[in-house]
Parts: structure tokens; sequence; C-alpha cells
């Protein structure tokens, strides 16, 4: 069997809703047994394979989002890989910083796109500005040792390898899901700011 490059788009856009999956089944138990991490992973593999009126859960989940961001992969692989290891991948700074990222490039992006306004940034992700800006916040991010700035190279890598069908700098970083995900957690970690800077 040849691999073709729609088999690559279909194999990485299947890694988003996979990871996501697994890690509902395996929960917020922090102490996992290998036969529960082996079983959540196959089960989520074997759940998204499940036809509903003749498409499987991963042609669905492509049918909403055919273009998943690496971004978005990168931090559901990072905490999956928290989850399975049981290890700290990530920190609470790192995750903050992932979640603010995506707020603000979300509420660039999508408002504008939308022709809220006279501006349309999406048609700047065919320009080659785009790359040179995020390469850019990646490496002050990882000078100043936050690792969401390694999250941020895998745009790069993804774009140059032709993972998705799109060829738009944007959707290497940015999608709806990572975008509202994004601006949920932003808000509510302003919230629990305000509420504690009021206690003290």
């Amino acid at each position: 069997m040849i691999i073709t490059i729609e088999h690559l788009h279909h194999l990485y856009g299947g890694i988003a809703p996979w990871s996501a999956l697994a890690l509902l089944l395996l929960g917020r138990n922090p102490y996992l047994s290998r036969t529960r991490l082996i079983g959540s992973l196959l089960l989520a593999f074997f759940l998204l394979r499940l036809r509903i009126d003749g498409w499987s859960g991963f042609q669905w989940f492509m049918l909403l989002e055919p273009n998943p961001s690496f971004t978005l992969t990168g931090l559901l692989l990072t905490a999956l890989g928290q989850r399975v290891g049981g290890g700290r991948l990530f920190y609470p700074r790192d995750w903050q910083a992932a979640w603010s990222f995506g707020a603000l490039v979300s509420l660039i992006l999508y408002p504008m796109a939308l022709g809220l306004t006279a501006l349309d940034p999406y048609s700047l992700g065919w320009k080659p500005g785009m790359p040179l800006v995020v390469a850019m916040v990646a490496i002050i991010l990882i000078l100043r040792g936050n690792r969401f700035g390694l999250i941020l190279l895998m745009p790069f890598m993804g774009f140059l390898l032709r993972l998705q069908e799109s060829h738009n700098f944007w959707d290497t970083m940015i999608d709806p899901f990572y975008g509202g995900v994004s601006l949920i957690l932003s808000v509510t970690l302003l919230v629990q700011k305000f509420r504690t800077g009021k206690d003290h």
C-alpha cells in the first residue's frame, strides 16, 4: 500500500480527537494502573473507529475541523503524556502561556475574519512574515524558560511536512477548538486572580 499525502492528512487529523478522548477516559485519578492506561488508549481508538451513519468518529471530527492546529495537537499530546507518564511536562505558567496565546490569536483572527472589521488578518497567513513573528514569540518564550515555546515550533515542522490540507500558516497555530478553550480558560484564570486579589 502506497502512503499518499491524503493518508498523512487523515493520520495527523486523527491525533487530536484520539488524544482528547483518551484524556477523558483516563479521568482525573492520579493513580492509574497499567491496564487502565493501555485500555483507555485502545478504547479511545476503537470508539473513534465506530461508524455512525456510515462515518467513523474520526471522519465526523474531520468534518467539524479538517485542520486541527499543531498547537492544539501538541498541547493534547503533552497533557496525555503527563497522564500516562505521571511526570510534569508542563508547569502552570506553561499552560497559562498556552491559553493566553490561544485567546489572543483567536481574538485577533476570528472577529476580523468574520467581517466585523475592514481588515482580514487571515490573508496574512499566506505571507512569509507570519512564521517569522511566531518564531520570535517562540524564541522569547524558550529563552524565558517557558516550555510552551517548544509547542510553538510544531507549526513550522508541520507546515514544512504539509501534514495539513490547508497551506495557510494561521491554521497551523489556531483552530476553533483551541481558540474556544483558550478563551474560556483565560477568562476563568482572570476571574480567579481577581477574586484572589480581592480577598487579600
